[in-house]
């Protein structure tokens, strides 16, 4: 430890060098990261946010898994409510709204009954009472809607009312608004109750695969496997977490290569050291500790950035980083960064202390 430190202070700007790519390597990973659970966050929030006991959709089985394709006729529905008591439906179109400037806004339609503990809560104004009012997502302040607002409907072109707002409530990147029962039949243009899915909790797989058997058109699918099924989500992630799982890998062989030319710059000194009686477990320890020592303030500080940037981000651009996810990118990256010493490890192994004090390389 006491050579560690000591080497540290004394080479200050070959480290400070190292701290930097530490720090901006790991900004750029938490920052992406940041962003992936952002977008994901902003194209199913109104999926991910429903209770907790929300385990399993039950779906058109030709939808693939596309909740905007898909309806469950009323044979399929009465086999789950003859198993399930919690069962709830949902209803999904996706259109446009026209506001009094004639400006439209891309919206998602949710119907579920008011009454469900599914049902989101309200954050300003109430909850609509009768048909042709809608509980709307804040977002949709952006474009100017306030509560008592009117807009026409592109599906049956009649003029709604928001009556309230709720948070967190988006899908495929648009704002949802929840309709009544009587707005969703007369959107799904008959008297017959065609849902999009029914809402299960958590049944277990064995009945789900029970149930599975018993219905027609539709299949029981996990939630998190219907995230599949909205536009963009699975080629969103996909591409950004291949940029993280490549911004990692591209850390590891930096640090290496970092590590290993310090290493080879010193191995004059690790020579005769070897020569007075080092061990090469004593070391690998000092080189262990600077990369850990390194590694924990540069990542810290790299976190700090992050959050301070994402502060400074403007409120439309979707950003979200939970400290779990957090903790596990900082723990991975000093893992990787101790992983990138390794080749500088055994490089002192191998060091002749005769030959690094006469100047040749092994």
């Amino acid at each position: 430890m006491f050579l560690a430190m000591r080497e540290l202070l004394y080479s200050k700007l070959r480290y400070i060098m190292v701290a930097l790519i530490i720090f901006l390597l790991s900004f750029l990973v938490l920052f992406v990261s940041g962003l992936a659970q952002g977008l994901a966050y902003d194209n199913a929030s109104a999926i991910l946010n429903m209770d907790d006991n929300a385990e399993y959709f039950v779906m058109d089985e030709e939808a693939e898994m596309q909740l905007t394709r898909s309806l469950v006729d009323a044979e399929d529905q009465q086999v789950i409510h003859n198993h399930v008591d919690q069962a709830e439906r949902l209803g999904i179109h996706q259109g446009t709204i026209q506001d009094a400037e004639e400006a439209q806004t891309d919206v998602a339609k949710f119907y579920l009954d008011r009454e469900s503990a599914l049902f989101p809560d309200v954050t300003e104004g109430e909850n609509p009472s009768q048909q042709r009012e809608v509980l709307a997502d804040e977002s949709l302040k952006e474009e100017g809607f306030r509560v008592g607002d009117e807009f026409l409907e592109d599906t049956t072109e009649e003029i709604f009312t928001i009556t309230g707002f709720t948070s967190n409530q988006k899908y495929s990147h648009t704002p949802v608004i929840y309709v009544t029962e009587e707005d969703w039949l007369e959107m799904s243009g008959g008297d017959e109750w065609l849902a999009s899915a029914l809402v299960l909790p958590d049944i277990g797989e064995e009945t789900a695969s029970a149930l599975n058997s018993q219905l027609t058109d539709a299949e029981v699918v996990t939630i998190q496997d219907s995230l599949s099924g909205i536009p963009g989500y699975s080629e969103e992630q996909g591409s950004l977490w291949m940029m993280i799982v490549f911004l990692f890998i591209i850390s590891a062989f930096v640090l290496a290569a970092f590590f290993y030319v310090i290493t080879i710059q010193k191995l004059t000194q690790f020579g005769i050291l070897k020569a007075i009686g080092s061990n090469v477990s004593e070391l690998a320890t000092t080189i262990l500790v600077q990369v850990g020592m390194i590694s924990v303030v540069s990542v810290t500080m790299g976190i700090g950035a992050t959050f301070l940037v994402a502060a400074l981000l403007p409120a439309d651009m979707p950003f979200m980083l939970p400290f779990h996810l957090v903790a596990s990118l900082a723990a991975m990256f000093i893992v990787v960064a101790i992983l990138g010493s390794l080749l500088s490890l055994y490089k002192v192994k191998k060091v002749d202390a005769l030959e690094a004090i006469g100047g040749m390389e092994t």
